[in-house]
């Protein structure tokens, strides 16, 4: 149980005492006070009074440069939503970023509340929190959203203690009188977030962010500078990113939503039916352009050669013979063909091939949607393994 007092210091303009039943510092586990004031030069000063336990009680008077808390003062306006469906509710926030806790307390109710908001806002920064599962243990963050694109921009805070630096010895030289045993310090890090996917960590800099929007990468490389990048020019490129895959999408569902050239390719490609009874299966990637007049030209294979097993020979030759399409669909377009495996006799289902083509040999083409191509067998003792062959 947290209990929180306001009390009066004569040196400071603000003070805030509370009881913590357990109090981390500097990794020992203790019980105590701890006191968050300020000065008049604007320095922030956290004071603990720790009690470790043994067979005699010892007492430890401790005091750290900043504290644990987002804000100064402590408590702030603000709102919390324990549910994103649930309604908001006004009450005062303390945010503790050495613990990663809200605290709350509710008008006309003096009791401090621990709550694991789904949002909540304090100084007109939002918080959302992420929920998600290591190694077994369930943990949350919370992110302040700097770009609410499709592909989002977001922040963490957290603070940890350590023992003060160059800069901060300086800065508090006239407080001499005080022993500091170190400091609070905030540790940002950022995240991109693809639509609801789990967000991915990345610091500001051109090859963090080349790996996180890899599949978009090779049209971005000359747009991302190489030094170190600030958040505004972060957006920026993400902004750019979504255009991308947006053209990318719509380019995308025009032809693969195209019946009649799905329809035609898949009559036209058959499964390698001696391929089929050794138990091999493989996916490849089949490049090609359409013209101006809807015809299919250039076609290449795009992922390593397995000459010998049929697979590339069937994909090539079913889109050399391919009639035209719309004019409309003109573009560079890459096809990735899966041959699936399934043999009756095991119970494990479907072989489906886990090779895919790395973006960068992609070549600045769209990627259509995958076909299927099956093959079925009901023959016990065949070994089934996947082929995908090297680079040239």
């Amino acid at each position: 149980m947290t209990i929180f007092t306001f009390t009066f210091h004569s040196r400071v303009m603000h003070r805030l005492a509370f009881l913590v039943g357990i109090l981390s510092v500097l990794s020992l586990k203790t019980s105590g006070q701890i006191f968050v004031y300020q000065e008049k030069d604007g320095n922030v000063f956290t004071s603990v009074d720790s009690y470790s336990p043994g067979k005699t009680n010892t007492y430890t008077k401790l005091t750290y440069l900043g504290s644990p808390f987002l804000t100064f003062p402590v408590w702030q306006p603000g709102k919390i939503r324990l549910d994103m469906e649930g309604n908001v509710l006004d009450c005062q926030l303390a945010y503790n970023l050495n613990t990663n806790e809200v605290l709350c307390r509710f008008e006309g109710d003096s009791a401090v509340k621990t709550v694991t908001p789904a949002v909540f806002s304090i100084n007109n920064t939002e918080f959302v929190r992420y929920q998600n599962s290591l190694m077994g243990i369930d943990y949350r963050l919370y992110y302040s959203i700097i770009h609410n694109g499709p592909t989002k921009l977001l922040k963490s805070l957290s603070n940890q203690l350590g023992y003060m630096n160059s800069e901060e010895q300086i800065r508090v030289r006239s407080y001499r009188d005080l022993n500091l045993s170190g400091s609070y310090r905030i540790i940002t890090k950022y995240f991109i977030q693809k639509g609801n996917g789990e967000p991915k960590l990345i610091s500001l800099s051109k090859k963090s962010l080349m790996d996180a929007l890899a599949d978009q990468a090779f049209a971005l490389e000359s747009k991302i500078p190489t030094k170190s990048l600030t958040t505004n020019e972060v957006i920026d490129i993400l902004n750019h990113y979504d255009s991308l895959v947006a053209e990318a999408r719509i380019n995308r569902a025009h032809l693969s939503k195209e019946d009649v050239f799905r329809q035609i390719f898949q009559n036209k490609i058959s499964y390698p039916g001696w391929v089929g009874n050794q138990g091999i299966y493989g996916r490849i990637y089949a490049g090609f352009d359409i013209d101006s007049l809807g015809y299919v030209k250039n076609v290449v294979i795009l992922s390593p050669d397995n000459i010998g097993f049929g697979f590339t020979s069937e994909a090539k030759k079913a889109l050399e013979t391919m009639s035209n399409v719309a004019p409309a669909f003109q573009g560079r377009y890459a096809l990735p063909v899966t041959f699936t495996y399934e043999n009756a006799k095991e119970k494990t289902g479907p072989h489906i091939p886990v090779n895919r083509l790395p973006d960068d040999r992609l070549n600045k083409r769209t990627v259509l949607e995958e076909v299927i191509v099956p093959f079925t067998t009901n023959k016990a003792g065949i070994a089934s393994r996947e082929v995908w062959g090297y680079y040239k």
